[in-house]
C-alpha cells in the first residue's frame, strides 16, 4: 500500500530525500534492492558496505520505484480532496462525497484496491503483449529465413538452369558437328568418285579424238593396206565407246531440318515447381460466355475414332484422353498430335490430375479400383473402395479425392487412398468436379450417361445449389447425356449434352445455364469436356472428334 509520503508526492512535487543522511542535495541515485534513494556521497558508502556492496544502484531516473506509485490526482469537484474511490460504471477516480452527489447506485471500489487490480490487469496484459510480440517476432524471423531460403533456392536453380543450358548447347553442338562431319565425308567421297569419272572420260575422249585425226588425215593418201588396217581398228574400237550406256551421276544430298519442339526443350531444361502457389495461373482474363463470340481454335480426331470418355488437362497445350474400347491413354496437343501414349491392362474411364502431377484413373468395367499413373509412367493401384464402384473422380486444391459411386454416396479420400468421410449427393452420382472455392459439383441420374440434375455441395457437405436443366432461353432440359463435366478457374461449370449437341455453362449459383455453342461450330454429340489453364475449352465427341474452343 502506498505511503502518505508517496501520496503527497503524487500530488505535489517534493524533492527526493537521501534515505541515509536525509539530505536533499545531489540525490541522484536509487537502490533497486533496498528501494531507497541516495545522494552522491551515501551512494559511495552504500556500494562499499559489506551488506549492500552488491546491490543494484542506478541513476534515479532508471530506478524501479514500485512503491512510489502515482496515485489519482486531487478530486476536480472537491478541491484539496484526494480521490479515494473508483467508480466502475464511469471508469473514473473520485472522492467519497462524489458517490452521493453524482454516482448513486453505481458500483465503486477502494482506490488503492482498484490500483492493485489494474496493476495486475496491466501485468497480465503485458504478458499477453509479450507473448503476441514473441509470436510476431517468430513470424518475422521465419519470414526472413524463408526469404533467404527462397533466394538461395533461386540461386541454386539459376546455376542448375545454366548447367542444363550448357549441357543442352553441348548436345546440340555435338549433333550438329556429327552432321557436319558426315557432310565432309560425303564431299570427300564425291571428290574421289569425281576424279575417277573425269579421268576415265578424259582418256576416252583423247582416244576418240586420235581416231578422228587418223581418219581425217589418212583417208585420201593411205595405201590399201593402211586403209584396211584403219577400218579394222575402227570396227574393233568404236563398239567399245558405248554411248547408250546410262551414266549414273551421284545425287546431291538433301537436308531435312528438324522441327523446333519447345515442349521437348522445356522438358530437357526442366521446370520450376512452386508448392501450392498452384499457378492459379493468371494466364487469361475472364471472358463472358457468348456463343456468337466463341472461336474454334482447332478440330481433330483421336486415332481410335471412338467415343471420348474423359479429357484431363495437363498444362496450357496438352491433355490426357481416355477412349471407348481402348486400353491406351493418349496425350495430345491442341493440333491433335499424339505426343505420348501409355498402354494399360484395363479400359480407363475417368481421369484427373493430382496436385503432384500424377494421374488418377477409374475403370470402365464397373470396378471398385482406382489406379495411379506416376510421372515416370508407372501404373499402380491407388485404392480399392469396395463394396462401392468407382465412377467419376476429381481432386481438390486441398488434396482431397472425391469419388462418385453410382449411388447416393460420394467417397472422400486422402492422397494415400484412405477414406476420410462420405457425402450424400441425393441421387446416383455420375460426374464430379472440384471447384476453386472448395465446393464440388456433381451430376446425378440413372443409366451410364443420363443425368437429370446437377448439385453443388459446399465445404460443410451441404447442398447449396441445384440445377435441373433450366436454360436462359426459357427452355428446360429433361436430362443431359454426358460422361464428364468440367470447371474453369472462375467457378463456372461446363456440362456437355450429346442429345442437343450443346455444352451448357453455369456460373456461381445461377439458376439458368447459358449455351456455349451455336450451329456454325459443327459440334455433334459432345460427351466430355475440360478447360485448360489458358481458359480454352476442349470438347470430346461420340465419334472421337475433339474441338478446342476459345471463349
Amino acid at each position: 500500500m502506498a505511503s502518505k509520503l508517496s501520496i503527497y508526492r503524487a500530488q505535489v512535487h517534493v524533492p527526493n530525500t537521501c534515505a541515509w543522511c536525509e539530505s536533499i542535495q545531489d540525490v541522484n541515485w536509487s537502490c533497486n534492492d533496498c528501494l531507497e534513494v541516495l545522494c552522491d556521497r551515501c551512494k559511495e558508502i552504500h556500494k562499499r558496505a559489506k551488506r549492500t556492496k552488491n546491490d543494484d544502484v542506478v541513476p534515479i531516473k532508471e530506478a524501479n520505484m514500485q512503491d512510489e506509485a502515482v496515485l489519482p490526482e486531487v478530486c476536480k469537484t472537491h478541491r484539496g480532496k484526494t480521490c479515494d474511490l473508483y467508480c466502475s460504471d464511469c471508469d473514473i477516480a473520485m472522492y467519497a462525497m462524489c458517490l452521493t452527489e453524482k454516482h448513486k447506485q453505481h458500483t465503486f471500489k477502494n482506490i488503492e484496491e482498484e490500483i492493485v487490480s489494474q496493476k495486475q490487469y496491466m501485468h497480465d496484459q503485458l504478458k499477453i503483449l509479450k507473448s503476441k510480440s514473441d509470436h510476431f517476432n517468430d513470424n518475422l524471423s521465419k519470414r526472413h529465413e524463408m526469404n533467404k531460403t527462397v533466394k538461395e533456392s533461386v540461386d541454386v536453380i539459376r546455376q542448375t538452369v545454366q548447367t542444363q543450358r550448357q549441357k543442352l548447347k553441348a548436345e546440340i553442338d555435338s549433333i550438329a558437328d556429327a552432321v557436319l562431319v558426315e557432310l565432309s565425308a560425303l564431299v570427300e567421297e564425291e571428290e574421289k568418285s569425281y576424279k575417277q569419272d573425269c579421268k576415265s572420260n578424259e582418256q576416252t575422249i583423247k582416244e576418240i579424238k586420235q581416231l578422228i585425226r587418223d581418219v581425217e588425215q589418212n583417208t585420201e593418201k593411205m595405201s590399201s593396206t593402211s586403209l584396211f588396217e584403219l577400218t579394222g581398228r575402227l570396227r574393233t574400237t568404236i563398239p567399245l565407246y558405248d554411248v547408250t550406256k546410262k551414266t549414273v551421276l551421284p545425287r546431291p544430298p538433301h537436308f531435312m531440318p528438324g522441327k523446333l519442339n519447345a515442349d521437348q526443350m522445356k522438358s530437357m531444361i526442366g521446370y520450376i515447381h512452386v508448392g501450392k502457389l498452384k499457378t492459379e495461373d493468371v494466364r487469361c482474363e475472364k471472358k463472358e460466355v457468348d456463343s456468337k463470340k466463341v472461336r474454334q481454335i482447332s478440330t481433330f480426331r483421336v486415332p481410335q475414332k471412338r467415343q471420348i470418355h474423359s479429357i484431363c488437362p495437363i498444362d496450357d497445350t496438352h491433355t490426357w484422353m481416355s477412349v471407348l474400347g481402348s486400353t491406351e491413354l493418349v496425350e495430345v496437343n491442341k493440333e491433335g498430335k499424339v505426343t505420348e501414349s501409355v498402354k494399360l491392362d484395363f479400359y480407363p474411364w475417368c481421369l484427373t490430375v493430382t496436385n503432384t502431377e500424377e494421374l488418377l484413373i477409374t475403370r470402365c468395367d464397373v470396378s471398385p479400383l482406382i489406379h495411379k499413373l506416376s510421372k515416370d509412367r508407372q501404373v499402380t493401384r491407388f485404392t480399392d473402395i469396395s463394396p462401392l464402384e468407382a465412377c467419376g473422380l476429381s481432386v481438390s486444391d486441398s488434396d482431397e479425392v472425391f469419388v462418385t459411386t453410382h449411388t447416393t454416396t460420394v467417397q472422400v479420400l486422402n492422397m494415400s487412398g484412405e477414406r476420410i468421410r462420405q457425402i450424400a449427393c441425393g441421387g446416383d452420382g455420375r460426374s464430379i468436379v472440384c471447384m476453386t472455392t472448395g465446393d464440388i459439383a456433381v451430376t446425378t441420374g440413372h443409366g451410364q450417361n443420363s443425368c437429370k440434375k446437377m448439385i453443388v455441395i459446399n465445404k460443410s457437405d451441404q447442398v447449396i445449389h441445384k440445377w435441373s436443366g433450366e436454360l436462359d432461353n426459357g427452355q428446360k432440359l429433361k436430362k443431359t447425356g454426358q460422361c464428364e463435366i468440367a470447371r474453369d478457374r472462375y467457378g463456372r461449370v461446363f456440362v456437355p449434352d450429346c442429345d442437343t449437341n450443346q455444352v451448357y455453362v453455369l456460373s456461381g449459383n445461377e439458376r439458368r445455364a447459358k449455351c456455349l455453342l451455336d450451329k456454325r461450330h459443327g459440334v455433334t454429340e459432345p460427351m466430355a469436356v475440360c478447360v485448360d489453364r489458358c481458359g480454352h475449352v476442349w470438347i470430346g465427341c461420340n465419334n472421337g472428334t475433339v474441338h478446342v474452343m476459345e471463349l
